[in-house]
């Protein structure tokens, strides 16, 4: 028996399992996992949270749920690593089919008036399942990564861009993050070009963005909407 893990959605695993039967290979299963909230928020000075697993199928599902500090590198990879502050319980959870499961984490000590923001990941795998360890057969393991986010009230984002050639470079120098939805470079004769690509910015971190084409007339500004809102950002002098 092999395992496949899929970073994706139930979803999205369902459909995988689907097309596997129909090009005839080899079987596969993929529990009905669910993950609430899908991104968690703390508040400033305070340190628990909590998760809640749910299993729809009608099958055991046991998964193991890790913490991580969390930051991301200017290509847009996520970069996870240890952090001995951040306590999950449990750490291996069984789920029944058909139930929900409750899992608490505490996070690091910060006795801070206004911190600026800090971030975590929480990552949900689902383990194999020994009653389907058959040669032959493939087992299709869900994998779940959930945000967390902990920040002062005055925490807030500073935008700043930088354009190299076709890499637009776009930099947080502020205290939250921004989930950047869409990026748009605008010419100085009104012509603009963007460019859809949803991706965490996060408190002094940087991304370069690629861009297909610059607008007509050179570039005077770019403009980034996000969930949080729409920032008009001025570019930085080319180096």
């Amino acid at each position: 028996m092999t395992s496949r893990r899929v970073p994706v959605s139930t979803a999205a695993v369902l459909a995988l399992v689907a097309l596997f039967g129909a090009l005839g290979a080899a079987p596969a299963r993929a529990g009905s996992l669910s993950v609430m909230p899908v991104r968690v928020d703390v508040a400033a000075g305070r340190r628990f949270c909590s998760l809640t697993l749910g299993n729809s199928s009608d099958q055991p599902v046991t998964v193991q749920i890790r913490s991580y500090a969390w930051s991301r590198d200017e290509s847009g990879a996520d970069i996870l690593g240890p952090d001995p502050g951040f306590v999950i319980n449990p750490a291996i959870a069984a789920i029944a089919p058909g139930a929900t499961r409750l899992v608490r984490c505490s996070l690091p000590a910060d006795a801070s008036a206004n911190p600026a923001e800090r971030q975590w990941r929480l990552i949900v795998d689902q383990l194999p399942d020994p009653a389907f360890d058959v040669p032959g057969t493939v087992q299709t393991l869900l994998r779940i990564s959930i945000p967390v986010f902990r920040a002062g009230d005055k925490a807030a984002p500073h935008l700043t861009a930088s354009l190299s050639g076709k890499a637009l470079r776009l930099a947080n120098s502020g205290t939250a993050h921004v989930k950047v939805l869409t990026v748009a470079l605008k010419g100085a004769g009104g012509d603009a070009v963007a460019t859809e690509r949803a991706f965490y910015l996060l408190a002094g971190s940087a991304q370069v963005v690629p861009v297909e084409r610059l607008p007509a007339g050179g570039v005077s500004a770019a403009h980034v909407r996000a969930e949080e809102g729409e920032f008009d950002v001025a570019l930085d002098p080319a180096k």
